[in-house]
């Protein structure tokens, strides 16, 4: 049998294991199995060291050390291969993860997927991808990228019996037509997340699907509350000022998911009664964004590209879902489509100048430029074309740029107060900098840049205070700062 793939990522894991094992048949020795270069290679690839704790004569130790280590080898590799499912490390090592504490990650479903070394095969087409890992981002945006289908949820692990109910985990996605249910996604639909069984037993029903935005279960209809929800399959009464969404089916897609974007559409147009229409997949799209859906958003705002009274707006949206996912050559086209339709759109010309900002292209402090002007000044603008000013070695001119705002926020502080330090402004650069210093997330850069104001005024102690915290915190701009003068960091 094979080694199961990215295994050695839970290394000290099935060492434990074995050691235990290992530990029962030499029960006169105190062994250890270590994840270190030594004597042993597990595979043929992967270093471990088998460790005697107490001093034995050195002859005893040549005739049977030999033994012991092939023993532990034999028993690692049996070890990671009884814990393997499908080629993967199985239920049996999340088993033993889950000993130490609860695990959060992505809980997986679908063909032909990518997984990353160190998923783990909990049945066969279902995966779990621990946090700890640190690439759920990574895995959605590229099969969200490639157009490929599947299911994914983010989820903790507490104990071993949640491995036997996470199969229905997945089941909630489906009728809401979501390729991922994350964090956000699940607060936002908790309240139709717990009445799910219900719903489906009233979707079987047959007929339109009536969403209603009320505060209390509207008198005289049979239906399903949910929250500010409900739900149900009879005609509306009139007259009665509903804020509701229809879905008949008579358009592609999950109908919960539709009869819930009609709703929404219904609210947006500050109420009434709203049956799904082409226009309707605009609002999808913007919903699933909220719920930081990529791949569903994607696929409605396509699907709504021939039908919405905003084509522009929804060029914007779908530009930026296709920047997020790496697509940039659609994203480019999108925006250029959505400035042809409307050039005196400010938050356009800015994420088409971001585009072109990543891609080097001149034209990008043109379009940050018309943004920043077209919005009058707003910060989000400004800050965005400083930076990119900044990056020019314009410096003067991204510090006018910000001298006009009568606010900053936090990030865009931390570079006016860069700029002013560059510019030789350091008593006002002082002044701006410790103001954001008592903030608990101030960032390392602002501390590491405090702190190099505070050496060359010749307050060395306060500096190095800083500077320590700075290096603390992390991050290479901030170390980079502290070494452009001698003597206050090494």
């Amino acid at each position: 049998m094979p080694e199961p793939r990215g295994w050695e990522i839970y290394l000290p894991h099935y060492l434990a294991r074995a050691e235990e094992e290992l530990q029962a048949l030499r029960p006169d020795l105190c062994l250890r199995l270590l994840p270190e270069e030594g004597n042993l290679l597990l595979f043929d690839r992967i270093p471990a060291t088998l460790r005697v704790e107490e001093r034995r004569p050195l002859s005893e130790m040549r005739r049977w050390f030999p033994v012991l280590t092939s023993l532990a080898r034999a028993l690692i590799e049996r070890t990671v291969l009884s814990l393997s499912l499908n080629g993967l490390p199985g239920p049996g090592l999340l088993g033993e993860l889950l000993k130490e504490g609860p695990l959060s990650g992505l809980l997986l479903r679908g063909r032909g997927l990518k997984l990353p070394e160190g998923t783990l095969a909990l049945t066969r087409g279902l995966y779990f991808l621990p946090d700890s890992l640190s690439l759920r981002q990574r895995f959605l945006r590229e099969h969200w990228r490639e157009g490929r289908s599947f299911r994914a949820r983010a989820l903790e692990l507490a104990e071993e019996e949640d491995l036997k109910r996470a199969p229905w985990a997945l089941k909630a996605l489906s009728p809401l037509g979501l390729t991922y249910l994350g964090e956000k996604g699940a607060r936002a639909l908790s309240p139709v997340l717990e009445i799910l069984p219900a719903l489906k037993r009233l979707l079987r029903r047959g007929g339109p699907l009536t969403v209603l935005r009320v505060r209390q279960s509207p008198e005289g209809l049979s239906g399903i509350a949910a929250g500010e929800f409900f739900f149900t399959t009879e005609r509306l009464p009139g007259g009665r000022g509903f804020c509701a969404g229809i879905y008949e089916g008579d358009f592609e897609g999950p109908p919960l998911a539709l009869a819930l974007a009609a709703c929404e559409h219904a609210r947006r147009a500050g109420g009434g009664v709203v049956r799904f229409e082409p226009f309707t997949y605009h609002v999808l799209g913007d919903l699933y964004l909220e719920w930081e859906d990529l791949g569903a958003a994607r696929w409605a705002y396509e699907k709504g590209l021939s039908g919405t009274r905003q084509p522009a707006d929804l060029l914007n949206s779908l530009g930026g879902v296709y920047r997020a996912l790496g697509l940039r050559a659609e994203a480019r086209e999108a925006l250029e489509e959505a400035l042809r339709l409307c050039p005196e759109d400010p938050l356009i010309h800015h994420n088409y100048g971001e585009i072109l900002l990543e891609e080097g292209d001149p034209r990008a402090l043109e379009h940050l430029r018309r943004a920043w002007e077209l919005s009058r000044g707003r910060p989000l603008f400004a800050g965005t074309l400083a930076r990119a000013l900044a990056r020019e070695g314009r410096r003067k001119e991204a510090l006018g740029v910000l001298s006009s705002l009568p606010h900053l926020d936090r990030e865009t502080q931390a570079l006016y107060g860069e700029l002013l330090y560059q510019e030789g402004r350091k008593e006002e650069a002082l002044k701006v900098l410790k103001g954001l210093s008592y903030h608990r997330d101030c960032p390392a850069a602002v501390l590491a840049r405090l702190a190099v104001i505070y050496f060359e005024k010749g307050e060395a102690e306060a500096a190095r205070v800083l500077a320590r915290e700075a290096v603390r915190r992390g991050g290479k701009a901030a170390r980079e700062i502290l070494e452009e003068v001698k003597g206050l960091w090494s």
